[in-house]
């Protein structure tokens, strides 16, 4: 699956997760879990940053513990790249699920973005000037009705 093929969500406030090493060349291995900030988030991936140096490699699988409202995913994820910003490795990489998985992560992902969205300060601004359009001119342009 193509991880930059879904919508990325940039997070507002700081969102921590719980990184384990989960395997490496097919062996289960359990590590202990370190927190890092999640930056952005997609059906197809995520980034994230840390000050920990992890292998960019395709044979290593981490699991990411995501709580998403009232539900913990643990979907597996591959670093797929790394770069630095503000003193911090920026990791970016896609999850590793099957079908079943990929479902109900994708319902429970939904569910905590439009509950995420809808809570946004700045949505409720928005929708405050839209639906008090006539207060600015601008938004009578983009109405087809009248």
């Amino acid at each position: 699956m193509n991880r930059r093929a879904h919508i990325r969500f940039k997070l507002q406030t700081p969102f921590f997760v719980e990184l384990s090493l989960y395997q490496v060349q097919g062996k289960e291995l359990r590590s202990h879990s370190q927190r890092v900030l999640l930056r952005d988030i997609s059906l197809g991936g995520c980034s994230f940053a840390t000050h920990l140096r992890l292998p960019i490699r395709n044979d290593v699988e981490w699991q990411v513990v995501l709580q998403l409202g009232h539900y913990t995913a643990k979907p597996g994820f591959i670093v797929l790249h790394c770069g630095h910003e503000d003193g911090l490795l920026i990791y970016g990489g896609r999850w590793v699920m099957t079908g079943l998985e990929r479902q109900a992560f994708q319902y429970r992902f939904h569910e905590y973005m439009r509950l995420a969205l809808v809570a946004s300060p700045s949505i409720h601004r928005l929708y405050k000037k839209v639906m008090d359009r006539r207060d600015d001119r601008g938004f009578e342009r983009l109405d087809v009705t009248s």
